[in-house]
């Protein structure tokens, strides 16, 4: 089930396109952490492959889709609920998160099977 964290995605959202444009040129993917608080950017090559493999082709695609449209792709982790829900965010709305454009991408990862090292806001493990 895809659970709408717009607000928490709002709240974070200034950290989220720091993150990014820190890395931009090597297109991360990021993650937040709602309930560390904290902004992460991973490769998206090793941060895809680590998902389950029930998703890791649809995620891989749509990581292509929203990369070539200059879209990011963010990976909510809400380890409170146990839910890693990945949302695009597209040219048109980087500048501000509207949830009307958001469009869950549906990969998963169990929140608690995780190798990733919490770091500050933009920063790569």
């Amino acid at each position: 089930m895809t659970r709408d964290y717009s607000k928490q995605i709002a709240e974070f959202w200034p950290t989220i396109m720091r993150a990014w444009h820190d890395y931009a040129d090597e297109l991360p993917v990021i993650e937040c952490d709602i309930v560390g608080r904290k902004v992460l950017a991973y490769p998206a090559r090793e941060y895809i492959s680590d998902l389950s493999a029930r998703t890791r082709e649809v995620t891989r695609r749509q990581y292509r889709r929203a990369c070539a449209a200059g879209g990011i792709m963010v990976f909510i982790r809400d380890n409170r609920h146990r839910v890693l829900q990945s949302q695009v965010y597209v040219p048109d709305d980087t500048s501000k998160p509207k949830p009307k454009t958001v469009r869950p991408t549906g990969a998963s990862r169990s929140a608690s099977r995780t190798r990733r090292t919490p770091g500050a806001a933009g920063s790569r493990r």
